[in-house]
């Protein structure tokens, strides 16, 4: 199978990233990679949207034929390397994990969206209210996640690492460029750097050329 990523660092696409890298080490199927820069527009260029019509990472290519979407490409990568236990094979453990993944990809990302790129959903006049209020709701999934992290299980989901780890690393880390000190949830903190040491985590950290701690303050 021959499997390509296409991907940003530091955004979204470092879940996927990382399940590959599972992937690599649990089966030894390897993949390659290609950096698709957002800050230059890059991912709006002809050259990518022949890619990818929408413009976004991540983006997978599996023997040219193309997934899009957090939520797919680990589907799929569990689906077809079930050794790499991208999500628990119980039915519940799996239905619980998905369902965490889920929320963070559909209600905690657009969120940040709003903070990062308010622009995008007011005039110049609304902008700073659209920014302002996303931003008090982050810090509440921030702190929902500090609490799910500190019940004493190993990972958010119970013994196993799943996207939802890798998740939360790249909230904390878009939380301190947005100003947001991560001292303020010491549980999330301190989880968050215990998986960032995983090897297969800091592998593709080191990769993507990204650090954990973005806070300035």
């Amino acid at each position: 199978m021959n499997l390509h990523l296409y991907y940003c660092p530091g955004t979204c696409s470092f879940v996927p990233h990382v399940a590959l890298e599972l992937v690599k080490e649990s089966s030894g199927q390897n993949f390659d990679g290609t950096v698709i820069n957002l800050k230059n527009g890059e991912h709006l260029k002809p050259e990518y949207k022949a890619i990818n019509p929408r413009g976004q990472v991540p983006a997978l290519i599996v023997d040219g034929k193309l997934i899009t979407q957090v939520m797919a490409i680990t589907g799929f990568l569990h689906d077809s390397f079930p050794k790499a236990q991208i999500f628990p094979t119980d039915a519940m453990a799996k239905a619980q994990a998905v369902s965490i993944l889920a929320w963070m990809n559909n209600t905690v990302h657009p969120t940040f969206t709003r903070v990062f790129r308010s622009e995008r959903f007011g005039d110049e006049a609304g902008k700073a209210g659209v920014k302002a209020m996303a931003l008090e709701a982050f810090k509440g999934y921030l702190a929902e996640i500090d609490g799910l992290v500190s019940q004493g299980q190993t990972y958010i989901c119970g013994d196993q690492l799943t996207p939802a780890d890798i998740y939360a690393i790249a909230f904390i880390r878009w939380g301190g460029l947005a100003g947001i000190n991560p001292a303020n949830y010491p549980n999330y903190q301190a989880y968050v750097s215990r998986i960032a040491a995983l090897p297969v985590v800091e592998r593709i950290m080191k990769k993507e050329g990204i650090n954990l701690n973005t806070f300035a303050g």
